[in-house]
C-alpha cells in the first residue's frame, strides 16, 4: 500500500483525504491518505526525513508551510523555482521532488469559470506561497496591473523583486486609496474567510464596483467580502485541479483522465 499526506496547521478542515479516498476507491488503487499536523520546521524537517520508514509516495502541503518546505527538497520544477513556493511532494525512489501545482489549480479554475485576465486589473490580499502562485499565473495570462495588500512589506518586496525578470507585460503597482478600483478583480490568497473576527486589513480595499471576487479559499465559514462584484468565485475548482495534478504526479501517468470532474465535485460541494 502506498502512503499519502497532507501536512500543514492546521488540516483537519481539509477535504483533501475525503477527496483521495474517492479517488482511490474510483480508480482502484491500493493506496491510503491521512492528514498529518506539523507545527513547526524541525517536525518538517523530520517528517521529510522519515518518508522512507513510513513508506509515504507523496505529500501535499498546505499554510503555513509551502514556503518553508519549499527548501527541504532535492530538484523542483520549473514555476516551484520562480514561485518559491511547493504543495506537492513526490518521493521518487532517493529523490524528494517538489512541485508547485496551486498554479496550474488556479490557471484551470480561470479557465473553468471563463475569467478574462488578459489585460485585467487585480488586487491580490496576501503575500503569502498561495500568493506568488497565483501572481505567476496571472503574468503568464498577460494581466495588466497587479496591485499587492499585505501587512508583510518584507514579503511584498520579494515577491516583486522575484517576479520583476517574468513580468512581462504586467505592471506592479503600489496598492493606494488613490487608486480607481472600478472593475478590478479580488483575489484572495489568505485564510480570512475562516476568521469570525472583523479583518482590518479589508478596510483598505474602497467600496466600488469590482469585476471578479476570488478567494481561493474552497472552505470559508464567513463572508468578509461584502462587496460589490460582476461574478464571485470560491476556491473549490483550483482545489480539485491541484488535487488532479498530484494524482498524475504520484503516478506519473495521466490517470486523472479517467476521472468524471462533476462526480469530484460534487463530493466536495
Amino acid at each position: 500500500m502506498s502512503n499519502f499526506y497532507i501536512i500543514g496547521n492546521p488540516t483537519k478542515q481539509s477535504k483533501s483525504p475525503l477527496l483521495f479516498k474517492y479517488i482511490f476507491k474510483r480508480l482502484n488503487l491500493n493506496s491510503y491518505y491521512k492528514h498529518q499536523t506539523i507545527k513547526n520546521l524541525n517536525e518538517l524537517s523530520q517528517f521529510i526525513k522519515e518518508f522512507k520508514k513510513r513508506d509515504i509516495k507523496g505529500i501535499n502541503i498546505t499554510m503555513p508551510l509551502k514556503e518553508a518546505a519549499y527548501k527541504y527538497v532535492d530538484e523542483l520544477e520549473q514555476n516551484a523555482k520562480i514561485i518559491k513556493s511547493i504543495n506537492c511532494i513526490y518521493f521518487n525512489k532517493n529523490k524528494i521532488i517538489g512541485y508547485n501545482n496551486d498554479y496550474y489549480g488556479f490557471s484551470k479554475l480561470l479557465e473553468t469559470n471563463n475569467v478574462p485576465v488578459s489585460n485585467s486589473k487585480n488586487i491580490i490580499i496576501g503575500s503569502g506561497g498561495s500568493a506568488r502562485s497565483v501572481i505567476l499565473s496571472l503574468i503568464h495570462k498577460n494581466a495588466k496591473n497587479i496591485c499587492i495588500l499585505s501587512r508583510n512589506k518584507q514579503q511584498v518586496k520579494e515577491i516583486l523583486l522575484d517576479m520583476q525578470p517574468h513580468q512581462c507585460n504586467t505592471n506592479f503597482k503600489k496598492f493606494s486609496n488613490k487608486i480607481d478600483f472600478q472593475n478590478y478583480n479580488i483575489i484572495n490568497c489568505t485564510p480570512i474567510g475562516m476568521l469570525k473576527t472583523n479583518i482590518d486589513i479589508l478596510d483598505s480595499l474602497p467600496k466600488t464596483q469590482y469585476n471578479y471576487i476570488i478567494d481561493i479559499n474552497y472552505i470559508a465559514n464567513y463572508n468578509h467580502f461584502k462587496y460589490n462584484a460582476h461574478y464571485k468565485i470560491n476556491g473549490i475548482d483550483m482545489f480539485i485541479y491541484q488535487a488532479l495534478k498530484s494524482l498524475d504526479i504520484w503516478f506519473e501517468s495521466n490517470i486523472s483522465n479517467k476521472l468524471d470532474y462533476q462526480e469530484l465535485r460534487k463530493i466536495i460541494c
